[in-house]
C-alpha cells in the first residue's frame, strides 16, 4: 500500500510524500497559492530572510494583531532616539572636558562617579515606588519612560552651556546638577521601560487564537533595536559633524525629540490591552451603560477612548467628561472607618460579597443622630478586600464604585440633593448586581481575558477575616478581648 503524506509549514508552503514499497519520496517545496509554481524572485527570497530574521516564529499567527503597528512606530522612535544620543554624547563629553587642556581627568571621574550615585538611588526609589503599577499601566509607564529618556538627552546637551562664560547669569553647581538630574531620569526610564515592556511583551505573546513564544520575540526585538542602534549611529556619524553651532545643535535636538515623542505616542496609543486595569474597567462598564445595558465594548473600543496619561483611579464618565471623584482598592476598613461609621444595614446588604464599599471619612459630615450626610464636590471611595476574594470579586467591586459615581453626577446635573452614603452604596448594588454577570459573559465574548485583570496594585493593605456586631456599652478594652 502507498502513502501519502501532506504538510504545510508555518508560512504556507507545502510540501508531500510518497511512499512506493520500502522507499520514501518527498517532492519538492510549493506555496498554495497561484504563483506557487513560478521561482521566487530575489527581492522575495531577501523579504523572507529578514521576516525570519526579525519577525517571531509562525508570524503572524504567534503575535497580537496590533504587533505589526507596535513594532513599526517602535522602530522609527529608536531610530530618533539613536540621532538624538549622538548630540547628548557629544555635549557630555564636552561637559566632562573633552577638548579643554584646563580639564582633569580626575574631575571627570568624580561626576560620572556623583552621576552614577544618582542613578543608583532613584533606580532603587522608583522601584520601590512605581513597581507594583508597571505591569497594569504598561502604556503609561512605556511612554513615560520615553520623557524621561528624552528629558536626560536635553539636559546632556544643554549641560556645557550653564558652565560657559556667554551665559548671562552664572550659577555655580548648575551644571553638575543638571548631569545627576540627567542620569535620574535615565534610572527612572530603565524601570519604566522594563517593567512595562515586560508587560507588553506578554500581550503580544498571546494572540486569541493562539498563544507564541515570549523568548524568541524578546530575541527578535533586540535584533530589531541593534539594527536600528547601528543605523542610527551611522546616521548620526554623518550629520553631527556639520553640527558645529549651538542653534543648529539645538534645533535638530528639539525636532529629533519632538518627533520622537510624537511616534511614541502613536505606538502605544495603537495598543489594543485585553486584560482590565481600573481605567479600562471604568470605560467598559460606562460604555455598557450608555447602550442601555445591551452592548459590551470590544477591547478595540475601550483602546480608542483610553488616556494615555490619567490618574488610573479616577471615576471620570467618558460622555460628559465628568470627574466624580476617586476610588482607592485594597484598602484596610478600620483605617477608613476612623472619624466615621457604615450603618449596619449595608453590611448585611453586601454580606455575600468580597469587598465592603464605603467613603472615605473626609467625604462624610456627621450628623447630630450618628449618622452622615455626603460633602458637595468629588467623593473618594474605598474598595475593602475580604480574605479570599477573586479578580472578579475586584471587578466587581470596581464597577460598583464607578456606579456610585454615575449615580452621583446623574444626581449632581438635576440637580437633586445628594442621598445618605449608604442609601447611594445600595441602590448603585442592587443595580450592579443585577447586571454584572451580563456583563462578565459580554467581556469574555467580547474578547477580554477577566482572568487577567489587574485592578489591584501590589498587595491590600489589610483583608477583612470577619466582621462581627458587639454591645456598644461595653469599654474598648472589652471589645477588643472579644
Amino acid at each position: 500500500m502507498s502513502l501519502r503524506v501532506l504538510e504545510r509549514d508555518p508560512n504556507g508552503r507545502t510540501s508531500s510524500g510518497v511512499s512506493v514499497g520500502s522507499e520514501y519520496a518527498v517532492e519538492p517545496e510549493r506555496t498554495l497559492d497561484a504563483a506557487s509554481h513560478t521561482k521566487k524572485s530575489h527581492y522575495t527570497q531577501l523579504v523572507d530572510l529578514a521576516a525570519k530574521v526579525f519577525l517571531p516564529e509562525g508570524y503572524p499567527n504567534s503575535v497580537s494583531g496590533d504587533y505589526l503597528q507596535y513594532q513599526v512606530f517602535n522602530a522609527l522612535q529608536a531610530f530618533c532616539s539613536s540621532l538624538a544620543g549622538l548630540l547628548s554624547s557629544r555635549a557630555l563629553l564636552e561637559g566632562f572636558g573633552v577638548g579643554n587642556a584646563n580639564a582633569s581627568a580626575t574631575h571627570a571621574l568624580l561626576l560620572t562617579v556623583l552621576q552614577d550615585i544618582f542613578s543608583r538611588i532613584t533606580t532603587i526609589c522608583a522601584a520601590y515606588m512605581v513597581g507594583p503599577s508597571l505591569s497594569p499601566e504598561a502604556k503609561t509607564f512605556r511612554l513615560l519612560a520615553d520623557v524621561c529618556n528624552d528629558a536626560a538627552i536635553i539636559l546632556d546637551t544643554l549641560s556645557p552651556l550653564f558652565s560657559s562664560p556667554a551665559l548671562p547669569i552664572k550659577l555655580p553647581g548648575a551644571r553638575v546638577a543638571a548631569l545627576c538630574l540627567s542620569g535620574a531620569l535615565r534610572a527612572m526610564c530603565g524601570i519604566a521601560a522594563g517593567g512595562s515592556k515586560a508587560a507588553l511583551t506578554m500581550h503580544f505573546a498571546t494572540p486569541v487564537g493562539g498563544a507564541g513564544d515570549i523568548g524568541d520575540l524578546n530575541a527578535k526585538d533586540s535584533s530589531k533595536e541593534t539594527v536600528l542602534a547601528l543605523l542610527g549611529m551611522l546616521a548620526g556619524s554623518l550629520i553631527v559633524p556639520y553640527l558645529t553651532t549651538p542653534m543648529a545643535t539645538y534645533s535638530v535636538l528639539f525636532a529629533l525629540v519632538g518627533l520622537h515623542l510624537a511616534l511614541n505616542y502613536l505606538g502605544v496609543r495603537g495598543v489594543v490591552m485585553r486584560s482590565l486595569n481600573r481605567q479600562r474597567t471604568t470605560l467598559a462598564w460606562d460604555a455598557y451603560r450608555e447602550t442601555a445595558d445591551t452592548k459590551v465594548p470590544s477591547p478595540t473600543d475601550v483602546a480608542g477612548l483610553e488616556r494615555i496619561f490619567q490618574r488610573p483611579d479616577l471615576l471620570r464618565e467618558t460622555k460628559t467628561n465628568s470627574v466624580a471623584g476617586v476610588c482607592t482598592i485594597g484598602s484596610s476598613l478600620n483605617d477608613v472607618l476612623r472619624g466615621s461609621t457604615i450603618p449596619p444595614i449595608l453590611l448585611e446588604h453586601m454580606k455575600n460579597e468580597q469587598y465592603v464599599l464605603w467613603f472615605d471619612h473626609d467625604c462624610l459630615l456627621p450628623r447630630p443622630t450618628g449618622q452622615h450626610d455626603l460633602r458637595p464636590g468629588a467623593v473618594h471611595l474605598h474598595i475593602c478586600l475580604k480574605e479570599g476574594n477573586s479578580t472578579v470579586d475586584q471587578l466587581k467591586g470596581w464597577v460598583h464604585a464607578v456606579e456610585v459615581g454615575k449615580m452621583l453626577l446623574l444626581q449632581q446635573r438635576a440637580s437633586f440633593p445628594r442621598p445618605g452614603p449608604a442609601e447611594i452604596i445600595l441602590a448603585a448594588h442592587r443595580r450592579v448586581d443585577s447586571l454584572f454577570p451580563h456583563f462578565l459573559d459580554g467581556l469574555k465574548t467580547v474578547g477580554w481575558n477577566t482572568s487577567d485583570a489587574v485592578l489591584l496594585p501590589g498587595s491590600p493593605r489589610a483583608l477583612i477575616v470577619s466582621i462581627e456586631a458587639v454591645d456598644s456599652n461595653l469599654p474598648l478594652d472589652a471589645k477588643k478581648e472579644d
